[in-house]
């Protein structure tokens, strides 16, 4: 009977005196079933209960929706397979999504991949988030704002890159969330996916009538449980906060943060200013080989600071520039050259292999990248937003009260700091303190204007100020601006060579905001675009030397080089083509008449451009080796165009760059992270505020 059940079954159906009873029979029967595994999957011991209102990091962090579908399939596999029955019943449409998945699988990346396989800098665009009454405006033609792509999320991206690009399975998400609905309309408490889906639409600042329909259907918690998630997220960020800061073991960082909350109609008692401005900061702990007997030196800085009225002369240490050729002391190799030369060598046949012709892309693998000189660990690092203080940081004594009101936050002060919370005595230990060059500035004012006070924390002994790296190279994209666009006499000097020529055929429609006001994504992007255009055809220009018949890198690529002639080729178009110590000398032995001063200009642009792509990856990279060795070259330069502020900085080491995503190549500057939060405080909340703005 067991062998033949099915042709009896079948049978029973196509029989018309029996159709009708075993399909009501069976009907039931699968009924019965379904609703059994929706009951034991509503239950409370099957995991898929999520209380929203007691929402964690943790909790949040560990969802994944892979794991919840292996989940209900493993625990209902009869609902789970009528589903993909229902969802599949299209065998036209069921073919076209194996095809499609199969595609993907050999190979080809989707926009969204392409997009994230980009080198990751930081880029800056032209906006102001301006607000009326009911919505926000981005306005270019306005102030010069902060926007970093989505650098998070394009990591992710990336991660699916890794996983051979496999798309989404939009079956099983589908099955997923009417699964969902069966089990939250048997228990409300089986409501994981709706909380995150909750959780989302708050950080996206969805709007409520949305949030409320999206919750009516099932597909979301409901507005108020989700004001509760957020307030229970709040307060362990709260707490996570002070644990952290406890520590000493963590920096601080901070920046202004500007809201223009425009009124849609001007009236007199709306008369005032539009503008907000605001203190954001955050905290992230130290690289893990820092303790705090490292940090226990505030009265041996203290007794050595010239900001110290009892300092004797002979203490204030005074450091000659010259100091900084000597920390990474170099030999050159059997070519003469040093690590600079084989990073300009380097960078050369890397813009060959990415963006020459197609034959070149076979030396992907072996390309590899530079030397390192010396990197920071490759850790993730954690950080905790603090609350955003109502305080303009544009003086002194503004700052004092920013880091007191974050310390408080921390629960860190001194015997005399007045807080409802435990407090940690920071003692003689030190706490680094980032920010941008005017933050610098105002906290050194500030330890010089109290150095008179008699307890060490009134004369802010424990606050060490660290420069933000994201500035420091947003500095250098300024300078090459300086140098090689904004004086006219630099197209006269250097005319169809010129780096605004350039710019006219990349960019012809946006030559007047170059000129004029860049910001700097734009200068970045004109840096490394015009960089790689003009070393692509530095290549073009020594493969003609020195084969004539050639004339093209198409023809140089037909005569299929190895990659160890590429190599000896890179060495010499990079010291061809690059200002080095033979241009000084040909300078100093030549006649203004017997020079070449536009091929030197174009010399010393291609090496100015070659210093900032050396900052930018040792940025990336966290070689703070070579990021130190960069120093001095970008110390002369902004001399010589004017930024002396940059000129006078150095740095703290392991510290001064983080990992956001503790992959390799993804380092970030600490004020990049400020600046990330900043942006998604203005895109996020800016609705909100401009609600009470009329």
């Amino acid at each position: 009977v067991r062998e033949k059940i099915t042709g009896i079954c079948n049978m029973l159906k196509d029989c018309e005196l029996t159709k009708l009873a075993i399909l009501d029979w069976a009907h039931h029967t699968v009924n019965t079933i379904y609703s059994s595994e929706i009951m034991a999957l509503a239950h409370k011991d099957s995991g898929l209960h999520f209380s929203a209102a007691n929402m964690t990091e943790e909790r949040l962090r560990s969802f994944n929706i892979s794991v919840l579908c292996k989940q209900m399939e493993d625990q209902a596999p009869m609902v789970w397979a009528m589903l993909d029955s229902l969802l599949a019943a299209d065998p036209k449409l069921q073919y076209k999504r194996d095809w499609a998945r199969n595609k993907a699988k050999q190979g080809e990346p989707n926009k969204r991949t392409k997009a994230a396989a980009s080198d990751g800098d930081i880029e800056m665009s032209d906006i102001t988030i301006s607000a009326t009454k009911t919505h926000a405006v981005v306005d270019e033609a306005e102030l010069d704002d902060y926007y970093m792509h989505d650098f998070f999320d394009s990591e992710a991206r990336e991660e699916d890159h890794e996983r051979e690009d496999e798309p989404e399975d939009v079956v099983e998400q589908q099955e997923d969330r009417y699964k969902k609905h069966m089990i939250i309309s048997t228990n409300k408490r089986c409501n994981a996916l709706q909380s995150i889906m909750g959780i989302f639409l708050q950080s996206c600042n969805c709007p409520e009538t949305l949030r409320e329909l999206l919750a009516r259907i099932g597909l979301s918690i409901s507005t108020s449980t989700i004001n509760d998630a957020v307030h229970n997220l709040s307060k362990e960020a709260d707490r996570s906060l002070k644990e952290l800061g406890r520590t000493l073991l963590a920096l601080l960082a901070y920046d202004n943060i500007d809201f223009d909350l425009k009124h849609s109609v001007p009236t007199v008692e709306k008369a005032e200013s539009t503008l907000i401005h605001l203190t954001s900061g955050t905290m992230m702990p130290l690289p893990d080989s820092i303790t705090l007997a490292d940090l226990d030196c505030a009265d041996e800085l203290w007794r050595k600071s010239p900001n110290n009225p009892l300092a004797l002369p002979q203490d204030i240490p005074q450091i000659p520039f010259e100091n900084l050729l000597t920390i990474h002391p170099e030999i050159p190799d059997s070519n003469d050259m040093l690590s600079r030369n084989r990073f300009d060598a380097w960078k050369f046949l890397h813009d060959l292999i990415n963006y020459g012709p197609e034959y070149f892309r076979a030396y992907k693998r072996q390309l590899g990248n530079p030397e390192e000189i010396e990197c920071i660990p490759v850790t993730k690092t954690t950080q905790i937003p603090c609350r955003t203080l109502d305080i303009h940081p544009s003086s002194p004594a503004q700052n004092a009260d920013a880091l007191a009101a974050f310390f408080q936050q921390a629960g860190v002060g001194d015997s005399t700091s007045v807080s409802p919370h435990p407090t940690r005595l920071v003692d003689n230990h030190v706490v680094l303190v980032f920010g941008d060059l005017l933050t610098g500035e105002r906290i050194r004012s500030l330890r010089e204007s109290r150095g008179a006070e008699k307890l060490p924390w009134d004369q802010m002994q424990h606050c060490i100020y660290v420069m933000g790296l994201f500035h420091l190279k947003m500095a250098a994209a300024d300078a090459i601006w300086r140098v090689f666009i904004h004086p006219k006499k630099a197209k006269i000097d250097m005319g169809d060579n010129s780096l605004m020529s350039f710019v006219s055929q990349i960019r012809p429609k946006e030559t007047g905001k170059i000129e004029s006001n860049p910001g700097f994504r734009r200068l970045h992007e004109v840096i490394q675009h015009t960089g790689i255009v003009s070393r692509l055809d530095s290549w073009r220009v020594e493969i003609h030397k020195k084969t004539p018949e050639m004339n093209s890198l198409e023809d140089y690529a037909r005569s299929k080089p190895s990659f160890e002639a590429l190599q000896e080729m890179a060495i010499t178009v990079s010291r061809a083509h690059v200002a080095n110590r033979e241009l000084t000398l040909d300078q100093d032995l030549k006649t203004d008449a017997e020079r070449d001063m536009q091929q030197e200009n174009v010399l010393l642009q291609q090496q100015y451009f070659l210093l900032y792509e050396e900052l930018s990856h040792a940025l990336n990279f966290g070689d703070i080796g070579r990021i130190e060795m960069c120093f001095l070259p970008w110390m002369f330069i902004f001399l010589g165009c004017g930024k002396h502020k940059y000129a006078a900085e150095k740095a703290v080491r392991m510290s001064i760059l983080c990992n956001p995503t503790g992959k390799k190549g993804s380092f970030r500057a600490i004020d990049w992270v400020v600046e990330h939060n900043n942006l998604y405080t203005k895109v996020s909340v800016l609705s909100c505020l401009s609600s009470f703005s009329g």
